[in-house]
């Protein structure tokens, strides 16, 4: 009788013991367990925001669509599932059945296809209800998922960006912004009983939140054309690569980012890596432009100015030299610019000295992110003054020993076009929310780098570089154009001349074209950098064309009349849509016409003494 006490003494402990846990101790965690029990909560997908240029051209948009899932644990016969899927998903077989396969006994989950059309659909509909395949893919269904299109394929697709199968993006403004452009997904939570919901249950819902669009400052009728530009002449030129940026240099805003490079077959396509932000390279004479705007805001110079200039100087141990030679003379800055001057321009950073054309080199903007925010930007290489060693005082005035990126190309040339007010690039002209609110964004950023005086005059003398000197080749009829040559050599990465710049007769050379126009008052600035040209190997006869083209079409695009008589008679035409052929676009301007045969130009070859020389001293290998 006393160990039946003892034992009913402990089951009625152990009771007090277990009420006392459901009520005080853990009431949390057997509330929640029935209330999941009796409540069915469902995900309510909540879409990504769309990426629009600047007039509501959609570069990016989702949609809804259809996945297709497995659970391997369902499916009886994985290989004849997967024969009967891989010619109606396009994928292999041994694919499929590599994930219609239990890896583990918890393996419950397997994707055969991330996305599928509506025909897909329809047929995978008449699988599942057959006689003969119903059975064989029990365990595989459909379900609703977010589809990512880009309706403009791989037009802008370097600045754009791509999302991965989770629609999370990988780059570009789909990297760049992917917190306000993914949304939230919302959910719907209702009672259930044992056959399903409650009819007068309890329900509530949080709607899902769709993300912001990104309205970006990019035309993509003017990228269009950019891209198109640069896949022909990177193909007439069997170069490497090129890449472009147009830009208002009013404002910032960039109208056109573009990069292509060459194939193994000799095509150029387009990316996906966005080179005018992440490329560095060393400018040769484009780079010229900061050491003349210093002088003459140091100094008071203008381009009448006349300097002292012998046929070649020595730093520490290099030789610097133009080409072709000249004698030793007293030459006009002006003069100095638009025939592109080695040793003039050394002679004039000679006066300004290291830390104050490191300053001037710093407030242009070299050595830093530009501020457009893109993954994987690089900010260039410049070196501080008192690091300057051997010849570097000689070379990096003439754009060798330094790195740059084009976008700090035009953003420094741009400064000159507004005035002397440097201003940061613009990509991202605003953020909507879903119900239409405006996200303010970070304000450009500005300083004054040059007085309005100085502007002008370097603006004066880059309208001679285009009129007179190494850059004729970039003018546009009816314009005034202002902008700079520049052919540099690069280093060599393998072989031999492995971290040298070659010798005479083996080089290699990346060339580059900077201005704007109209002149006397900017309203577009465009860079065009072409690496490793092979027909061709100075600025004058690779980029200043390219640039020509692309300004000729943007100008009409965006309807900047003409100064004179000698423009175009066509005048402005409307914008022609992303992926249009040359010879549709010819027909939008010219309706009705027959499009008459004309041969190619002649090449009007540069002037002896106004070639764009090798824009860099004989053997400067140690600034690297």
């Amino acid at each position: 009788m006393f160990v039946v006490l003892v034992g009913f003494v402990l089951i009625g402990a152990s009771f007090v013991a277990v009420l006392v846990d459901l009520q005080t101790v853990r009431p949390e965690r057997y509330r929640d367990l029935g209330e999941d029990q009796r409540t069915r909560t469902v995900s309510l997908a909540g879409y990504r925001g769309s990426v629009l240029d600047r007039d509501g051209f959609v570069l990016a948009s989702s949609t809804p669509g259809q996945e297709v899932v497995a659970d391997p644990q369902l499916v009886e016969d994985p290989a004849r599932a997967a024969a009967i899927l891989a010619p109606v998903l396009s994928v292999e077989p041994d694919v499929l059945l590599a994930e219609l396969t239990p890896s583990s006994p918890s393996d419950r989950y397997g994707r055969l296809a991330a996305s599928i059309d509506e025909q897909t659909v329809a047929t995978l509909v008449g699988l599942f209800e057959g006689e003969n395949t119903a059975e064989d893919l029990k365990g595989i269904t459909m379900r609703p998922v977010e589809e990512r299109t880009y309706p403009a394929d791989v037009l802008a697709r370097p600045i754009v960006g791509r999302v991965d199968p989770e629609e999370n993006g990988t780059f570009g403004v789909e990297w760049q912004f992917q917190e306000l452009l993914q949304g939230h997904a919302g959910r719907e939570q209702s009672e259930r009983g044992i056959f399903g919901s409650i009819t007068n249950g309890q329900s509530t819902i949080e709607p899902p939140t769709q993300g912001h669009d990104v309205i970006l400052t990019i035309d993509h009728r003017i990228q269009y054309v950019v891209e198109q530009a640069l896949i022909q002449h990177c193909e007439e030129m069997e170069a490497t690569s090129a890449n472009s940026v147009v830009t208002d240099p009013r404002t910032g805003e960039i109208l056109a980012m573009a990069t292509v490079v060459r194939t193994e077959s000799g095509t150029c396509v387009v990316p996906i890596y966005n080179a005018p932000l992440v490329d560095t390279f060393e400018p040769g004479s484009v780079l010229k432009l900061v050491t003349l705007a210093a002088a003459v805001e140091e100094f008071g110079y203008t381009g009448a100015t006349l300097v002292p200039v012998p046929p070649s100087i020595v730093i520490e141990d290099k030789l610097f030299e133009d080409h072709p030679p000249h004698a030793a003379a007293d030459f006009p800055v002006s003069q100095i610019m638009s025939d592109s001057l080695n040793v003039g321009t050394i002679k004039l950073a000679q006066q300004l000295g290291p830390n104050r054309l490191y300053s001037y080199l710093r407030s242009f903007g070299f050595g830093q992110e530009t501020g457009v925010g893109f993954k994987d930007e690089a900010s260039g290489w410049l070196r501080s003054a008192d690091q300057w060693f051997g010849s570097d005082q000689g070379s990096i005035p003439i754009g060798q020993g330094i790195t740059v990126n084009s976008m700090q190309l035009i953003a420094a040339y741009n400064a000159i076009a507004n005035g002397g007010i440097y201003l940061e690039p613009k990509l991202v002209r605003a953020l909507i929310s879903s119900d239409g609110t405006e996200k303010p964004i970070a304000p450009q950023q500005s300083s004054r780098v040059v007085s309005a005086r100085t502007a002008d005059e370097v603006t004066a003398m880059l309208t001679q570089v285009v009129e007179a000197g190494t850059g004729s080749a970039a003018a546009v009829p009816g314009y005034t154009v202002a902008g700079k040559t520049g052919t540099a050599w690069k280093v060599f990465e393998d072989g031999p001349y492995a971290g040298t710049y070659g010798v005479p007769g083996d080089r290699h050379y990346i060339v580059t074209f900077a201005g704007f126009l109209p002149a006397e008052n900017p309203e577009l600035s465009i860079v065009v950098v072409v690496d490793d040209p092979q027909v061709e190997t100075t600025a004058g006869k690779v980029a200043a064309p390219v640039f020509a083209d692309i300004a000729h079409y943007v100008l009409r695009i965006i309807g900047i009349p003409p100064a004179t008589n000698d423009a175009d008679p066509q005048g402005p035409v409307r914008g022609t849509p992303a992926g249009m052929t040359e010879e549709q676009i010819w027909q939008l301007q010219h309706p009705g016409q027959t499009r008459p045969v004309v041969p190619p130009e002649e090449p009007v070859p540069d002037d002896a003494a106004r070639t764009d020389p090798v824009e860099s001293a004989t053997g400067t290998g140690d600034t690297g």
